[in-house]
């Protein structure tokens, strides 16, 4: 007997490698455990002592893009080398499986269940979305792996957490983080330190000493605006004195409130002493205003009398009629025309069967038929991919005879391309060019013209379209809504179930106006979004219009009825009722609210096949093969059936299609467990096991009851029936064994041959599979024919022992980390495919992020045979990767060769690639998301919805039969969102509350039912009132919005009129102020576009980096770099296309994305002019300092970035925000890469600090991370141009000396502060000046946004003030020390 110990599936020694098992042998000695490929681990231990294993968490510390640092994955996924046999070598482990479970010392988090997982991420959002709860306590008999877990997730989540108390009371506490400024967030302990040597000095009795020395003020910043500034400071304040107020402000800030409150007082002195009768004059000139208010002119006097607003209104709306009808006319004429040119083409008839054999053309008359029925306002259209909907339905209602001659319909496409495309696609299909009766106008670009019926355009067209019409009553008796979108009929919004906030902006505002509007008519149309939801979200359109409707009818009638006398009767003699029903109430609910009439129209999709997690493991072996466990299995039943007298089945080392080309093998052998579900311990006969670990594991723990020696439980097993345990009769099995079939060598077996037995068994089962039902399965000479579905059993046969999915999956999690792309696991299931299937279907791979297809792309390459060029082609699809690079993937491969594409979630539904066969869905996203309680934008990875998962799986099926497989189990599936969150929870809502206003959407307060708040309550899924109240909160900091009323400002008008995100839109604006206008719009364009810098190639990543580098001219600057980018994207235009082109490709530039930047400058341009502001791009007065200097470039960009301001100390590596967050660059910024001065650390002396301003603040995996950054060389700008300043004077004591001078005056201060945050120290006159400065700079700004049209139009002591703004900015910033 083997003194080897043995263990079921968990294993009896709890260490994989060296672990320690009870042995059975006789012994009774004590050998090392065999649970979990311990001799394995073992092995490769001594192979490679140098290879420890490390967990997932260690490794994934420097694989987070999240944080936006480029992640190096060599560690966590080397390339595979290969030996002759084409099987992987032993290599050492570093990215082997985990080999520590949950509870075990050292175990990595994700070793936790599933459940717990989902269920504690559960809490802890509810725990965030709580206001009346700020921390929870979990239970005390939490694991280690558990509390570890715990501490993870809890700081994903913007959460804290900590331990406390010791042993069995040892608890978790979770609670939330309180986030704020303060002097102490810039001045540490400074003013404790103060405090407690106050205190201490004045036990002495000394009150001189009691002040400060400025060695304790050493760490806060001082300010420096140079000799040229000083001198700039005192020549504007002697040539514009400051006034009584100015001068107290300066001094203290709300210093002058007294001084206002004693002129105040002497003014009432002044009235008092004043003589009777012009104070009586005084008062009867308020009388007689006060008395003008209500008086009411009489209906004889109206000589003086203006037009009520009623008539105001009916005179304007008589106008419009007249115009309307007109325009009808017309439009009719041109349907005529239009209608006989296109059928008069040749080309007509062809376009019209190619249209006929679309899905959706059955469905014309029907869809003609509902709206036709005017009181059929909203209609629901569904129809698969690939059906027709989108170019279809538009015609199909111009085409009718009733409804197309007056119809102007508008359709919305989610993006411009799509809103381009299909217009060109539905002229080409009315025999036109694009422009005639079809059109589209998209941002930047459009082709419409009177004739134009059907407009093609984006979401924000549409709202741009929603403003009311110049001239028209605004509210009239409840007409508020009468005047907007007139000249249309028919609104169709197409692909909804993206759910952009547009969309769901425009949803809630079509709700209102469809309210008024009973000739407006609204199709909704998408391929996935629930109709149900659709349908209770619609519901009740038009139902106050009714209810008007009725009341009316019921008026008039009542009014007939009293007029017919008492008795009810007409003069007929006949009866009248006070209301009888016309309205069709069948149509209506109980409540009188409309129903949408849904319609659904097929698709022409292929079928797909569906695998989840635990499919791919059991086809693969990955499991089995990563960790040795099934091979241990197999030992362990082998020694089973050894002790119960037989000989140990055969063992196959045979993996995939290896063996038996595909088909199922007779000689399997049958596993022991596989014969009898009720296992019962013949040691000690406990039964009632759950699985066969388990009952491994009971066995070879087994000490009979504790009172029999091991000699004794040997004797008992060996004196066991074999044919009791298994249910069979070994003997009767034998006998049939004895007679070999003809042609069949006799092997010798005997009753006592349990293997021969077990092979009979298993013939038995599997003599059905013949060859005949091998190709009704679709395998044709072991590989699926592309058409059939996908036998999974007979692709992927096994002679190894066989697991139930549960305990793969279970295997599988407590090894790798299941929220993490497994690379392996990915190659071993395209290697996978390959062998088993033709090789005309490409493969797409789905992965989250260009970090992903960039590794794996490396793997590919390394890995034989997919690095051999004429076997496989593979290429990366990335929104950041060329459109000519993009293109590749469309285009067929050569015979005998297979694609392989690695996308992100851009090919979920904007692309269709006609040759994918095989989908392989890791179920992962990168999603950009806001949290409201951070009031932070979020960038992580994250399980996609179910909804994103059946678009992934549909690219399989839309030119042929396809196969999906999902990298998550059907649990996981199972928990997902059903569909993407709509855009206004994800984002912030600073743009749409300014939209709300500018198109007087949400005229009230906000708490009035008419304000912004309830506005967006009313949206198909409500934003959270915190992300309200965030947006309103930071409209109020940046001065657009009043803080009581919610009115927009002259800069909040400014702002919504931009199509800029606001505080960018400010940057634009005040740049007017400072004088750099032309180069700060195309910085904020920049910004507010897509990076034009392309992703490499990670071979050329340090290229790329220099080039950046080269560009950004040593700016430290993310928006300076994007400016000197453009700047020379100008001077090369006027070579030509080409030179635009090949230099971009030199410096890692995105062609097109640089050409849409560039464009989109003449937008806001226009926009600015239609403002009053000059033209951004012409020389004058907003660009008298160019657009080449820092100074006044970093200035521009502060002041409209503030509060994205964060600072560093001397020795720091991250950064401190205003929100306590460290953060550091993101990947992107130029201020990543390791050869720019603040990649590094801060290495400013100990009393300056380290200023970058930036665009966003994003929270990934680890920390937060900034985008579009700027190193900011002097704060100044901050306290000219940024947020609240206040200043107040510090005495300091004076320096203690060894001469004999006495009695030292202390030494004066001045103490400038930021919105209480960023503290400085300054020289009195110089912090005076500056405060001066400032409130001159603010009254100059306010004037420009109220005047855009005048802004050079300055007071004296304004403009007086903008030009020493320019000479001081220029001075502190060369005054700067150097580095």
């Amino acid at each position: 007997m083997s003194g080897r110990g043995r263990s079921g599936g968990d294993g009896a020694g709890r260490s994989r490698g060296g672990g320690r098992g009870r042995s059975t042998g006789r012994g009774g000695g004590r050998g090392s455990g065999r649970s979990g490929g311990g001799r394995h681990s073992r092995q490769r231990q001594q192979n490679h002592p140098q290879s420890a294993p490390t967990t997932p968490a260690k490794r994934r510390t420097d694989a987070n893009d999240d944080d936006g640092s480029y992640r190096s994955r060599s560690t966590q996924n080397p390339h595979r080398s290969y030996n002759n046999n084409n099987q992987p070598r032993n290599r050492p482990n570093t990215n082997g499986p985990s080999s520590k479970k949950d509870g075990e010392k050292g175990a990595s988090a994700h070793t936790v269940s599933e459940e717990y997982r989902i269920q504690l991420t559960r809490v802890l959002m509810n725990l965030r979305e709580t206001d009346d709860q700020d921390s929870i306590t979990l239970p005390a008999d939490l694991t280690n792996t558990q509390r570890k877990f715990v501490h993870e997730l809890s700081k994903q989540m913007g959460l804290k957490s900590k331990s406390y108390g010791k042993g069995e009371g040892r608890r978790v506490v979770i609670s939330k983080v309180l986030s704020g400024g303060g002097m102490n967030s810039m001045m540490g302990s400074i003013d404790n330190n103060n405090s407690n040597n106050k205190k201490s000095k004045k036990k002495d009795g000394d009150e001189a000493a009691a002040l400060p020395t400025e060695a304790e003020y050493k760490l806060v910043p001082r300010i420096n605006v140079g000799k040229r500034g000083e001198e700039a400071l005192k020549k504007h304040l002697s040539k514009f004195p400051p006034s009584a107020k100015e001068e107290a402000e300066s001094r203290e800030t709300g210093s002058s409130l007294l001084l206002k409150n004693n002129q105040d007082v002497a003014v009432v002195v002044d009235d008092d002493n004043m003589t009777g009768d012009k104070g009586d004059v005084i008062q009867e000139k308020t009388s007689l205003l006060a008395l003008n208010d209500l008086i009411v002119p009489s209906q004889d006097d109206t000589s003086n009398y203006k037009p009520s607003a009623i008539s105001m209104y009916n005179d304007w709306h008589q106008k419009q009629k007249a115009k309307h009808e007109r325009m009808i006319q017309q439009r009719v004429q041109n349907y005529k025309q239009s209608q006989q040119q296109t059928k008069s083409h040749q080309k007509y008839q062809q376009m019209m069967k190619q249209r006929r054999n679309l899905p959706a053309f059955a469905y014309a008359q029907d869809i003609c038929n509902i709206l036709r029925i005017k009181r059929n306002q909203v209609v629901i259209l569904t129809g698969d991919t690939g059906c027709g909907k989108s170019t279809q339905v538009p015609q199909f209602i111009l085409d009718d005879p009733q409804i197309g001659p007056t119809c102007n319909i508008l359709i919305t496409q989610p993006r411009r391309i799509s809103a381009i495309s299909v217009a060109e696609r539905v002229a080409s299909e009315r025999c036109e060019p694009a422009g005639q009766s079809v059109g589209y106008s998209v941002r930047l670009e459009g082709s419409s013209s009177k004739k134009t019926q059907l407009l093609f355009c984006t979401p924000g067209v549409l709202m741009k379209r929603l403003h009311p019409v110049d001239g028209g009553p605004m509210k009239v008796d409840g007409c508020d809504n009468f005047n907007r979108l007139a000249g249309y009929t028919h609104i169709i919004m197409d692909e909804i179930h993206e759910r952009d906030k547009n969309t769901e902006f425009l949803m809630i505002a079509l709700q209102e106006l469809l309210d008024e509007r009973e000739d407006l008519q609204l199709i909704l149309m998408s391929a996935t979004m629930p109709t149900r939801d659709l349908a209770e979200y619609w519901c009740g359109v038009g139902q106050r219009r009714l209810q008007q409707q009725k009341e009316k009818q019921e008026k008039e009638q009542q009014s007939m009825y009293e007029s017919s006398g008492d008795n009810g009767e007409n003069k007929d003699g006949q009866m009248t009722a006070p209301y009888s029903k016309s309205l069709d109430d069948d149509d209506w609910g109980d409540d009188g609210a409309a129903m949408p009439v849904e319609i659904n129209i097929p698709g022409r999709t292929f079928p797909v096949q569906e695998f989840f997690l635990e499919d791919v493991l059991s086809m693969t072996g990955f499991v089995n093969e990563a960790g040795g466990d099934a091979t241990d299995m197999a030992q362990m039943e082998s020694d089973l059936l050894a002790l119960m007298g037989g000989p140990p089945p055969k063992l196959s080392s045979t993996k995939g299609n290896g063996g038996n080309n595909g088909k199922v093998g007779t000689d399997s052998p049958m596993s022991l467990f596989q014969l009898e579900n009720t296992l019962t311990c013949v040691m000690c006969n406990q039964s009632g096991f759950q699985s066969s670990e388990e009952f491994g594991t009971h066995v070879a723990l087994c000490d009979g009851g504790g009172n029999a020696s091991m000699l004794e439980l040997e004797d008992r097993v060996k004196s066991v029936d074999v044919s009791s345990v298994m249910g069979f009769d070994v003997a009767a099995a034998a006998a049939a064994s004895s007679s070999v079939p003809e042609g069949k060598e006799d092997t010798g077996g005997n009753a006592d041959d349990v293997d021969g037995f077990l092979d009979i068994i298993v013939e038995d089962d599997m003599e059905d599979y013949d060859v005949d039902e091998e190709e009704e399965l679709g395998i044709i000479g072991g590989k699926w024919d592309g058409e059939s579905p996908f036998g999974t059993d007979t692709a992927a046969p096994s002679n190894k022992i066989t697991l139930t999915d549960q305990e793969i999956l279970t295997r599988y999690q407590s090894m790798y980390d299941d929220e993490a792309t497994n690379y392996d696991l990915t190659l071993d299931l395209v290697r996978y495919v390959t062998k088993s299937s033709y090789g005309d279907g490409a493969i797409l791979v789905f992965f989250s992020g260009w970090a992903d297809i960039s590794e794996f792309s490396m793997l590919l390459e390394s890995t034989p045979p997919f690095n051999d060029r004429s076997q496989f082609v593979v290429y990366p699809l990335h929104s950041g990767i060329p459109s000519k690079e993009q293109r590749q993937v469309f285009i067929k491969p050569p015979n005998g060769m297979r694609k392989i594409i690695l996308a992100t979630n851009i090919a979920e539904t904007s692309l269709t690639i006609e040759d994918v066969a095989f989908v392989i869905d890791t179920g992962r996203a990168k999603e950009k998301s806001y949290d409201p309680h951070m009031k932070t934008s979020t960038l992580q990875e994250a399980w996609i919805s179910q909804a994103s998962a059946k678009q992934r799986k549909g690219r399989a099926g839309r030119c042929k039969a396809g196969v999906c497989f999902h990298l998550f189990s059907r649990r996981r599936h199972g928990f997902m969102r059903p569909f993407v969150e709509s855009e206004l929870i994800r984002t912030p809502l600073e743009e749409i509350c300014l939209q709300c206003k500018r198109l007087q959407l949400a005229p009230g307060g906000p708490d009035e039912p008419n304000g912004i708040p309830a506005f967006l309550s009313k949206a198909m899924t409500p934003p959270h009132s915190k992300s309200v109240t965030n947006a309103l909160e930071l409209l109020v900091e940046l001065g657009a919005m009043d803080e009581e009323t919610n009115e927009l400002s002259d800069l909040g008008v400014c702002l919504s009129a931009l199509s800029l995100e606001p505080r960018v839109g400010k940057m634009v604006i005040m740049s007017y102020l400072i004088g750099c206008a032309k180069a700060s719009s195309s910085m904020a364009v920049a910004m507010s576009h897509k990076s034009p810098f392309a992703i490499p190639p990670p071979s050329m990543r340090k290229a790329s980096d220099m080039a950046k580098i080269k560009l950004s001219d040593r700016s430290e600057s993310d928006q300076i770099t994007s400016l000197n980018v453009l700047r020379n994207r100008d001077i090369l235009s006027k070579r030509g296309v080409g030179a635009i082109s090949g230099w971009c490709r030199q410096n890692f530039l995105n062609f097109s994305s640089l050409n849409m930047i560039s464009d989109l400058r003449k937008n806001v341009s226009r926009e600015l002019e239609n403002l009053g502001f000059p033209p951004c791009s012409q020389s004058g007065y907003h660009n008298r300092n160019g657009d080449f200097n820092p100074a006044f470039l970093q200035a521009s960009i502060c002041a409209g970035l503030y509060p994205n301001v964060a600072y560093r100390r001397q020795g720091d590596v991250n950064f401190s925000t205003m929100t306590n967050r460290k953060a550091k660059f993101h990947m992107s910024s130029i201020n990543a890469v390791k050869s720019q001065p603040l990649s590094t650390k801060c290495q400013v002396a100990e009393n300056q600090v380290e200023f970058v301003v930036f665009g966003e603040l994003v929270k990934g995996k680890a920390m937060f991370t900034m985008e579009n950054t700027t190193h900011l060389v002097s704060p100044l700008p901050l306290l000219l141009l940024c947020g609240q300043l206040h200043t107040r004077p510090i005495h300091f004591a004076a320096a203690e000396s060894t001469s004999a001078a006495t009695n030292k005056p202390p030494t004066k201060k001045a103490i400038l502060s930021l919105d209480d945050w960023l503290v400085f120290l300054c020289e009195p006159e110089t912090a005076s000046a500056l405060v001066v400065l400032r409130q001159r700079l603010d009254s100059a700004f306010s004037r420009i946004t109220s005047d855009p049209n005048n802004f050079t139009d300055l007071p004296a002591v304004e403009k007086d003030a903008v030009e020493t703004l320019s000479l001081v900015l220029n001075s502190s910033h060369n005054a700067a020390p150097m580095r």
